[in-house]
């Protein structure tokens, strides 16, 4: 019974549901560009006056969050057509 009602409202609207997983993709794709860029001027010239910033962990937490969220951006995009 459930099924047939949500199959009917998208029959009405037309459009398809959106996962929460493509927006925290979305979100984390966003972070990890920031902590990139500020990695990359770290590592260029203004490193942070920290004990371990030899490591470079925003820089890697960057290119981390960049892969992770650009990966569920991709998996859990929305569809371009329409199922029937």
């Amino acid at each position: 019974m459930t099924e047939d009602r949500s199959h009917e409202l998208k029959g009405r609207t037309g459009r398809a549901k959106l996962s929460i997983w493509f927006f925290c993709g979305i979100l984390m794709l966003a972070d990890g560009m920031v902590l990139l860029g500020q990695g990359i001027f770290e590592r260029f010239g203004h490193a942070p006056a920290t004990v371990l910033a030899n490591l470079q962990p925003t820089l890697w937490w960057g290119v981390l969050l960049t892969l992770f969220g650009a990966f569920y951006t991709v998996r859990f995009r929305p569809a371009t057509h329409s199922v029937n």
